[in-house]
């Protein structure tokens, strides 16, 4: 049984019981890498995506935001731009042997080809990893090369892209069950019948396909040490039987539904969700994995909106894509070449975050306005990383950079007591009508947008009304010390302008949120904008970031909903600004893109 929060239903972790996997039991050395507060142990957690790299059998294509996965300090954010590919080479001659090639060398007593390509790192725990992964059935075939690493050219390597077991049961292959070895000519070529192969004549590089059970353990073989099978579009749910998933014409096959037969079989996403669950005496070393388990988490979100996506192209006809737009579109930009007239594949209002999605949330929320008046409360919620609940989960030596998993579940379960408490409890008044939106910041912490609309009896329409419910100035720090020590910690900005030109905010030497603001000593009521909050000058001020910063420097909150969450919430008046669809385009921004096209190359050979 899974460990749950109060926030979430019993078939978060399994579908109700429906999924039940094996999981095998770690080896000894390889947990102690993992979870023991050793100088050896601390080395290897805080390298680990260069070991995994290391010993991967495939190389990683990815485009990342080098800003944030190469930090050294900071908060550590593994950020990819696009798809991710894991792809395997050739073993053809090479002057420098990596990945899956220095498995051919690892016999050798003095491994100098492994310590050619980890200089960075500790030898001793290079040593210790490749004891451990001669237990990997990928190893033990690529090792009985190395008799023969300097006459390479005849041999292959068949990968077996299709195998499969029944993970409620067992989930180790053997060594002849994922690869064969074979010299041309012989009976072995025939062995797999999917199957990626390897020649030691050239350096070809084949993709692994994100449907096959091999992904996974050839990419992260230190969260998969024993060569464990990863998802694939077969695998059944706890009460079906094996055999039935696996009769052709009863199954999917999934080089043509990435989604499997959800009745019988495992989803992808459901299939991860359960890998990622903390359960009572089994040892889990994706949750030790720190900047790796990021990695992994990005790697196998992009494999679930692939297999999405995958499902949206071949279903084309049956979600109603219509190929007439994209022959007007064509002729509407000026187009007139009949074979310059491409083929466009529509995303349906279903699928997350796409353009329809966002285009019909927008139309909604005006929908929503035209009947129910503009909003009135704008209420911005961000993530607190030191919530005790976040905290308490972290494993020994953990930072909250390396349980995004426990981040996003505990801010679902703060955002479902922000809505109960606004729209069951009414705490800043009776709610008639609401939209809220969930993104992610770049640096990892996710945040909510709420827009709410006031019941005609609780409109805020003076600035009496606005001074009840938001403040602007830090409060008396005798009389309410906690939410004194809140605004401090929590609401107030910067400091940037004069005082921290380098702060994130600068833009062309002036701050983007126009913070410090001038003090005030009434509130007043905004023209198409933001009320000009009450910012007396007390002489209450504090000290932030090494500053003194005073009321200028606060960020409108309410201190009620500051005091039941203890993280930053910006809660504005947002009734007297008039331009209505900014306000909601803004929340409904969605993510960011790139426009790219591809033309045909015209006589010259030149390409636009």
């Amino acid at each position: 049984m899974a460990r749950k929060f109060e926030s979430e239903t019993d078939g978060f972790c399994c579908r109700n019981g429906q999924i039940q996997l094996k999981q095998q039991e770690p080896i000894p050395e390889l947990k102690r890498l993992w979870s023991s507060m050793d100088a050896d142990s601390r080395h290897f957690r805080e390298n680990i995506r260069f070991f995994n790299g290391h010993f991967a059998f495939t190389t990683l294509g990815v485009s990342l935001d080098e800003n944030y996965t190469n930090m050294r300090s900071g908060v550590y954010t593994f950020r990819a731009h696009g798809t991710i590919y894991h792809n395997v080479h050739s073993f053809g001659p090479s002057s420098r042997p990596e990945h899956l090639q220095l498995y051919f060398y690892d016999d050798d007593p003095n491994l100098d080809h492994r310590k050619a390509a980890t200089k960075q790192l500790d030898q001793d725990v290079v040593k210790r990893l490749v004891d451990i992964l001669k237990q990997n059935p990928y190893s033990q075939q690529f090792r009985s090369l190395g008799a023969h690493k300097d006459n390479l050219d005849d041999y292959r390597i068949d990968l077996n892209t299709d195998k499969r077991l029944d993970q409620r049961r067992y989930n180790r292959p053997v060594s002849s069950e994922v690869a064969a070895i074979w010299v041309e000519g012989t009976d072995l070529a025939k062995r797999f019948d999917r199957k990626i192969t390897l020649c030691g004549n050239n350096d070809e590089r084949h993709s692994i396909r994100v449907t096959s059970g091999a992904y996974d353990p050839l990419s992260y073989p230190l969260f998969y040490p024993m060569g464990e099978l990863g998802w694939h579009p077969k695998l059944p749910k706890r009460n079906v039987d094996w055999d039935v998933v696996q009769n052709p014409r009863l199954s999917h096959d999934d080089e043509d539904d990435a989604e499997g037969n959800s009745r019988l079989c495992v989803s992808v996403r459901d299939y991860y969700c359960y890998m990622l669950q903390t359960r009572p005496a089994i040892f889990n070393p994706i949750l030790c994995g720190a900047r790796l388990l990021q990695q992994w988490a990005v790697d196998m979100y992009i494999k679930i909106e692939s297999c999405r996506l995958r499902w949206y192209r071949k279903n084309q006809t049956q979600i109603r894509a219509d190929l007439y737009k994209g022959v007007v579109d064509a002729i509407t930009s000026g187009e007139t070449r009949a074979s310059a007239v491409g083929k466009r594949i529509v995303l349906p209002g279903t699928f997350p975050g796409g353009d329809r999605d966002m285009k019909k949330r927008h139309m909604d929320a005006m929908a929503i306005v035209h009947t129910y008046g503009k909003p009135d409360i704008f209420l911005t919620m961000t993530c607190n990383p030191k919530w005790e609940e976040i905290t308490n989960e972290l494993l020994p030596g953990q930072t909250v950079q390396d349980r995004p998993d426990i981040v996003a579940r505990v801010f679902y379960g703060k955002l479902e007591a922000m809505k109960d408490l606004l729209l069951k409890k009414m705490v800043l008044g009776v709610v008639v009508a609401y939209v809220y939106v969930v993104e992610f910041q770049k640096r990892g912490l996710p945040h909510a947008h709420f827009l709410l609309i006031m019941d005609s009896n609780y409109k805020l329409l003076v600035p009496e009304q606005y001074d009840r419910l938001i403040s602007a100035e830090l409060p008396d720090k005798q009389k309410y010390p906690e939410l004194y020590a809140m605004v401090v910690k929590h609401m107030m900005h910067g400091p940037c302008g004069a005082l921290n030109p380098k702060n994130v905010c600068m833009q062309d030497n002036e701050c983007k949120c126009r913070y410090p603001r001038p003090f005030n000593e009434n509130t007043i009521q905004g023209k198409d904008s933001y009320p000009v909050y009450r910012r007396r000058d007390d002489g209450r001020c504090a000290k932030v970031r090494g500053k003194m910063l005073d009321n200028r420097w606060v960020v409108p909150y309410n201190p009620y909903l500051l005091r039941m969450f203890n993280c930053h919430i910006n809660v504005e008046v947002c009734s007297s600004i008039k331009a209505v669809k900014y306000i909601y385009k803004y929340i409904y921004k969605g993510h960011d893109k790139a426009s790219f096209s591809i033309d045909q190359p015209d006589a010259d050979g030149n390409i636009d």
